[in-house]
């Protein structure tokens, strides 16, 4: 890939006999046509090629998540966001039945040296709005209290995420306020810690559940967590929570 600051008054967009030109974080770039292209059609080759468009699409509507998780890590690799995404997540995704499988638990959406805080157990306060309790994780070498705090909710039947907006550190608490339309579906959620210098920590998988604050308070009626053995333990003051379907994963405490 060549660059170029200034050619013909501006750089060259589009094709020019063998050349493409096109812009990339605001830098004109030039490469060369493939000399030649070869269309293979058996039936891996077209199956990776329909995993590649899926999931390419999945992380289009991530675009914005990943654009504050992932984009130094972009810049140091010389690539996009997406790109990046592709890279680091290749292992978390499938096609069965022409369907595309998430390996929502592995999925990374952000990546950095930033101090990571552990999130507890989220809660429901309402059909379309969760809270999630955290340790800030203060002594890490690259923590500070105002680092931002998001939520990334997903869901898989709308097909779409969405993220919080940020939480100091130092407060100790994190809430995402959903579109109504969410109400009584199920969600994926994630977390992870920016600082101001626009770098990012490793996010986090939280959980899932049904975002149903009825049907949270049935599942806590009715089911006795043990908050020692479960991913993400219940806050003292908590309120119903998230109900969940499928076993959390272990909570780990943050380095220091």
């Amino acid at each position: 890939m060549g660059k170029t600051n200034n050619i013909f008054a501006g750089g060259i967009v589009g094709r020019m006999g063998n050349l493409v030109g096109y812009q990339w974080r605001g830098q004109y770039c030039v490469r060369t046509m493939p000399s030649h292209y070869r269309d293979a059609q058996s039936e891996a080759q077209l199956a990776q090629r329909a995993l590649f468009r899926q999931t390419i699409a999945f992380a289009s509507k991530a675009k914005r998540i990943l654009q504050l998780g992932l984009r130094q890590s972009s810049i140091n690799n010389h690539v996009t966001e997406c790109n990046y995404f592709m890279r680091i997540n290749k292992r978390c995704f499938s096609l069965s039945d022409n369907q595309l499988s998430v390996d929502y638990e592995n999925l990374q959406l952000s990546e950095g040296p930033v101090a990571p805080v552990a999130f507890y157990e989220p809660r429901l306060l309402d059909d379309t709005t969760i809270s999630v309790d955290f340790e800030k994780n203060p002594l890490h070498r690259v923590a500070g209290p105002d680092d931002g705090v998001y939520l990334v909710a997903y869901c898989p039947e709308l097909g779409d995420f969405d993220i919080s907006a940020p939480a100091c550190r130092r407060h100790n608490s994190v809430t995402i306020s959903l579109n109504p339309y969410w109400a009584g579906r199920e969600v994926h959620l994630w977390g992870f810690v920016r600082d101001n210098a626009g770098r990012a920590s490793m996010s986090q998988y939280i959980g899932y559940g049904t975002l149903s604050l009825e049907e949270a308070e049935e599942t806590e009626d009715e089911v006795n967590i043990d908050t020692e053995s479960t991913a993400c333990p219940t806050s003292p003051d908590a309120s119903p929570t998230l109900p969940a379907t499928s076993v959390e994963p272990k909570r780990t405490k943050p380095p220091k």
